[in-house]
């Protein structure tokens, strides 16, 4: 077959203007950043100069990143709670540093005596925390913990000092051996649940993350501020006595393997089933022979995920079904819920993640889910891991739905999109928070939206702990972790989505997690990447409510009247930018509802006039609240006087 090469003029023409649009947006977007008023420390500054990262949002040309690869083979012993393991760790120098020390974390050491942790530890949780019992380089056998000045232990970490250093694009192998006791009264995350329930996370030494930013991150682990971890791929296996079911990251490998013939072709048809299937139910669930006789080793496989986290149980319900989650691939996810007989509204849990997921895949974000499963495990923490959660029972409805929704959630924020939670947790609870505000409006009704921690946080708006968003996560303590890390940036996310409309911010979103999906985004990667796509400047709104002590505090400060026509002044009392609505009620009881973004204080005003013609007399003039954290409510009403 022959083609016509020849471009006509009029193809020509359109090739020259796409080109035209390119460049300009790309200017458009250059300008707008370099623009930028917001403040940026010098170590994020310099990532900016040094070509890592750039000005539209995206990642530099000169962008790099570390990873570990990890083989674990571990015990649990439910009698002692022992957990003892072996893994081998591939660890690759991305950098275009030389690395002459290796930092590592071992969160176990929480629970260490004479560690310093914010919350309440039961005394009988503490111990000695992670044993060391070898660790050695690249398989020379030599353990490296009996040589003198090699190992450095810091809080709830160690330092390795190499014997040769590691150049950049090279790599090494770790190969470490190690036991500590589970906690079984307190719970930071993770811990026993019941006599023979545990949920085991944070559990082997792992590599800290090597940056652009920081270098190495030496966050010490207290109980408050989360994780920052460095993408891998895992391999695990976990050896639990005969009886016992585990759930894990990542897909088991071998459920032929440690599971009866009975519940092995229950465990198979999930996977292409709409419908909940009982695996394990309340009749067998204490029964022998749900697995194999003897020790079984249960096998799990994770591609590039940031942690590996398992929960094992001899007395369990499973639940579990799938739904398709990309029609463009057919791909589906398989979802199951792990529970105790008597947490009623866990018989549920499967029903409610799948639409959770389902709103997730096609609402918000809109990004198919990213992993092959999700579990939801019946524990007494609500913490979310890549793959799991682990969730207490509730009596309400309600808060079954917004947990569910919330922890799984965190699979875009901060799995998919590897954020440092340790120094930006509102990247990934105020996302999150935000999301489980749409998702429960959506999944349980009209009014049912609620922002984590808002009753606390109502309390405090405008007080002296209430601190700019931007602090660093790692120096805040609770209540005010909370508050800067959920209520106030989910209420900056509702009052942006409405700025830019949905439509527009549901595509910056997309734009923002497939740019940094398996990467470590700044917040500044976030805001430059909201201003390029969008391509607006929006400084005037990210600078107060991330950058400066303020609050929103919108008032009906005056409405004069002459005949028919109406001026009504509506100040910012508080510093934050904020949309509103203005409910209108007339005297013979019909209402107007007008709404306004956030853009009416673009200029910096603090106050604006609203002319407004009414055949009917006004009665009562009302600011809906639409951030939802107005500090104050009573200035929020106009009542005219009666004539």
């Amino acid at each position: 077959m022959q083609y016509n090469n020849k471009i006509t003029d009029k193809e020509m023409e359109k090739k020259r203007f796409a080109l035209t649009i390119v460049i300009l947006l790309f200017i458009t977007s250059s300008i707008l950043a370099q623009d930028s008023q917001l403040y940026m420390p010098i170590n994020i500054k310099k990532a900016y100069e040094n070509k890592t990262r750039s000005l539209d949002g995206t990642p530099g040309t000169a962008y790099w990143q570390n990873r570990a690869d990890y083989k674990i083979d571990v015990h649990f012993d439910p009698s002692s709670r022992l957990v003892s393991g072996k893994e081998k760790i591939v660890y690759f120098n991305n950098s275009p540093d030389t690395l002459r020390q290796l930092v590592f974390h071992l969160f176990p050491d929480i629970y260490k005596k004479g560690n310093a942790h914010d919350p309440q530890i039961v005394p009988s949780d503490q111990g000695d925390g992670t044993i060391l019992e070898k660790l050695s380089l690249n398989r020379d056998g030599e353990n490296l913990l009996a040589k003198d000045g090699a190992v450095t232990f810091e809080h709830t970490g160690f330092v390795l000092n190499l014997p040769a250093a590691l150049a950049p694009r090279d790599q090494t192998q770790i190969d470490l051996t190690w036991h500590y006791t589970l906690n079984r009264k307190t719970h930071i995350r993770e811990g026993a649940v019941d006599s023979s329930a545990f949920f085991v996370a944070y559990f082997f030494p792992r590599l800290a993350v090597y940056d652009d930013i920081d270098g190495w991150n030496r966050f010490k682990y207290t109980g408050t501020a989360e994780f920052y971890n460095d993408f891998g791929d895992f391999e695990v296996a976990v050896t639990v006595p005969q009886d016992y079911l585990v759930w894990a990251t990542g897909v088991l490998q071998n459920p032929q393997e440690v599971l009866a013939k009975k519940y092995l072709q229950r465990y198979q048809s999930a996977f292409t089933c709409d419908e909940i299937i009982h695996i394990v139910d309340s009749t067998e669930a204490k029964q022998k022979g749900v697995t194999k006789s003897g020790k079984n080793i249960w096998k799990f496989k994770a591609e590039n995920v940031s942690d590996f986290a398992f929960a094992t149980s001899n007395h369990y319900l499973w639940d579990a079904s799938s739904l398709m989650v990309d029609k463009k691939t057919g791909r589906r996810v398989l979802v199951d819920a792990a529970y105790n007989k008597n947490s009623k509204d866990f018989y549920e849990v499967v029903e409610i993640a799948k639409k959770s997921i389902d709103f997730m895949s096609t609402q918000m974000p809109g990004v198919p889910y990213p992993y092959p499963k999700e579990t939801v495990f019946n524990a007494v923490a609500e913490m979310e891991y890549p793959m799991m959660v682990n969730n207490p029972s509730y009596s309400s409805r309600h808060s079954t739905i917004r947990i569910t929704a919330h922890e799984i959630f965190h699979s875009y924020f901060p799995f998919y999109t590897g954020c440092n939670e340790s120094r930006y947790a509102w990247m990934d609870e105020g996302l999150t928070t935000f999301g489980t505000y749409l998702m429960s409006e959506k999944l349980d009704g009209p009014g049912q939206g609620y922002l984590s921690f808002f009753s606390g946080y109502k309390e405090q708006i405008g007080h002296f702990s209430d601190l700019p968003i931007f602090v660093d996560s790692n120096v805040l303590k609770r209540p005010v972790y909370n508050h800067n890390s959920y209520v106030k940036p989910a209420s900056f996310f509702l009052i942006l989505q409405d700025e830019l409309d949905q439509a527009l911010f549901s595509k910056v979103l997309i734009e923002f997690v497939n740019r940094w999906q398996g990467r470590h985004p700044t917040p500044y990667d976030f805001f430059f990447t909201f201003a390029a796509v969008s391509q607006k400047n929006l400084d005037w709104l990210i600078k107060p409510w991330f950058f400066e002590y303020g609050y929103v505090d919108l008032a009906v400060q005056n409405v004069q009247q002459k005949g028919k026509h109406y001026k009504i002044t509506i100040a910012k009392k508080g510093h934050y930018p904020a949309n509103f609505a203005l409910k209108i009620i007339f005297d013979d009881g019909s209402f107007e509802t007008e709404s306004y973004k956030a853009s009416v204080w673009e200029k910096g005003n603090t106050i604006v006039e609203i002319n407004k013609f009414a055949d009917k007399k006004i009665k009562t003039l009302e600011i809906i609240d639409k951030s939802i954290i107005d500090a104050d409510l009573s200035n929020n009403i106009f009542n005219s006087k009666p004539d």
